[in-house]
């Protein structure tokens, strides 16, 4: 989304992709880059024969695109597909970019397509990602405007035809998907497309060209693993244009990282975006944080009935499944207060005295101070339930040590080498407070994600993903905490025999900014 809306005539568009063109190969000389047609009104008015070639040569897409199979099909139809190898081995899987040009299925622009055009790129879809599969590439699908239904004016992008056409297609090769990247909406947004045997995440970007309310300037970084080709992270920074005008300084700042703004540890994948989305419908805390990235600019009130439209929206793409489901959970959706404003004085001395707790555990020498001196104490006894002979689990307890320790000395106020139980306290009340707010600063978020992700691996004992019902015991054990009242705190967590990683997580989270003691996260009370 590089061209403003508010400047619909052709010479200013033009000049915007020009200048795009130009700048990204200035700052990126030897980089591949991926441009994607959107909407472009002008474009689709001139001549039908050689529309692509004008704009090709008019935006100096020469700069940006120059691969001669992708030449092919973009000059004719503004669509293509281009292959990179991440890394310089024979055995190296290919990551496959196949960018559409989603304009031809959209209802509104059919005037400006011949009839086989559409059904053309179609066809080239299908024989693109046949072969795709068979050269067992890994495909990163770019579409401007995103599969599915505009869910606040209730409306479906793509012509239906053409789009039960293109999914039924990606049914086939979904297996070698990563993720499907799309633009068109100017807001923070994902869903996912799930069939019998697909799924598929679509994930929608914030645009560099903001329109009124409903986004600020903003870029997209994200890492990826270069071997297996999935995507681990993102990283989103944004432009407050209103400062930027002020001061005539552009200020690009970073807005949340996708890991520790929702709590993921997991590679950023169609599944597990699934399994977010879960946690959006079932979690207040993972819902605020969808719904503050998504309209973190705009004013206006969620009525019951647009929360459920778009929660619904995020998997459905059936226009009469989104109905049906948005009657069903409209009747369920309740607004809770986002932020508990005043604390009871029983709850506040109920949280110190958890707090108190927490800074006695890592009082490892009981000296009445908290220095690294204790967390080395921690380690060698923690790396003592594995086993002296574990060599490897031992040297993660001594790196773990470090990160945690690193995390817990920030409550050295003075920075004399040693946490007192007041410094303890002031620098958790501060930590919580901002643990409470719906817009968590991003960098206290970072840091108390290392922390939390520390606590866990020094608890999953055979790392494997999960803290087995054995783990939980010897580790309040090893606390001090009796067996029964262990095994009773556990249960009350989970019904199965062991804790997944993520609830864990949120658990540990959850514990440090709570106040209410009847809250389930304080049955992590005997290792937190």
């Amino acid at each position: 989304d590089a061209a403003s809306h508010y400047s619909p005539d052709g010479d200013t568009v033009i000049s915007i992709y020009l200048n795009f063109s130009q700048e990204l190969r200035k700052y990126f000389p030897k980089t591949l880059v991926i441009p994607v047609l959107g909407k472009i009104f002008n474009l689709f008015k001139t001549n039908r024969s050689t529309r692509f070639i004008e704009f090709y040569n008019q935006t100096k897409y020469n700069l940006l695109l120059k691969d001669d199979n992708a030449l092919q099909t973009f000059l004719k139809g503004g669509y293509y597909s281009i292959r990179f190898q991440a890394l310089k081995t024979k055995q190296q899987t290919m990551l496959r970019f196949i960018a559409l040009n989603t304009a031809m299925f959209l209802p509104q622009y059919t005037d400006y397509f011949d009839l086989n055009e559409a059904n053309e790129q179609i066809e080239w879809f299908n024989k693109t990602m046949f072969d795709a599969q068979n050269l067992n590439d890994r495909i990163l699908l770019l579409a401007h405007v995103p599969f599915g239904i505009n869910e606040n004016l209730l409306y479906k992008f793509y012509d239906i035809k053409y789009e039960q056409k293109l999914l039924s297609i990606i049914n086939k090769y979904s297996s070698n998907i990563i993720m499907c990247l799309s633009g068109h909406r100017h807001q923070d947004v994902f869903r996912v497309y799930t069939s019998l045997n697909t799924t598929m995440g679509i994930i929608g970007h914030p645009p560099i060209s903001p329109i009124g309310y409903l986004s600020q300037p903003s870029i997209r970084k994200y890492s990826y693993d270069r071997k297996s080709l999935i995507l681990t992270d993102y990283e989103q920074y944004s432009l407050n244009v209103i400062e930027a005008e002020r001061t005539q300084k552009d200020q690009w700042t970073l807005a949340y990282r996708f890991s520790s703004w929702y709590h993921q540890s997991q590679e950023l994948t169609s599944e597990n975006l699934l399994q977010l989305i879960y946690l959006i419908r079932t979690n207040s805390f993972y819902f605020k944080r969808f719904i503050l990235a998504k309209h973190y600019t705009e004013k206006m009130i969620l009525t019951k009935h647009r929360i459920a439209q778009t929660l619904c929206a995020l998997t459905l793409l059936n226009f009469d499944e989104l109905l049906l489901c948005t009657r069903i959970l409209e009747k369920k959706v309740s607004l809770k207060q986002s932020e508990r404003c005043c604390h009871t004085d029983e709850t506040k001395k109920f949280w110190h005295e958890k707090m108190k707790h927490l800074f006695h555990l890592y009082d490892a020498d009981r000296d009445g101070f908290i220095t690294p001196i204790d967390f080395e104490i921690l380690a060698d006894k923690l790396s003592a339930l594995v086993g002296q002979d574990d060599i490897k689990r031992r040297e993660d307890y001594a790196n773990a040590r470090k990160t945690l320790c690193q995390e817990i000395m920030k409550a050295d106020a003075n920075q004399d080498g040693k946490v007192t139980l007041e410094e303890w306290l002031n620098f958790h009340e501060n930590l919580a407070n901002e643990l409470r707010k719906t817009d968590t600063d991003p960098e206290v978020l970072e840091h108390i994600s290392q922390r939390i992700n520390t606590t866990f691996n020094m608890l999953d004992l055979n790392h494997d993903g999960y803290i087995a019902i054995d783990e939980w015991l010897k580790t309040c054990q090893f606390f001090g905490v009796d067996e029964k009242a262990a095994e009773k705190s556990f249960h009350q967590i989970t019904k199965q025999d062991k804790l997944e990683e993520d609830v864990a997580k949120q658990l540990f989270f959850e514990y440090l900014k709570t106040d209410d003691p009847n809250h389930v996260s304080n049955c992590c009370l005997c290792f937190l």
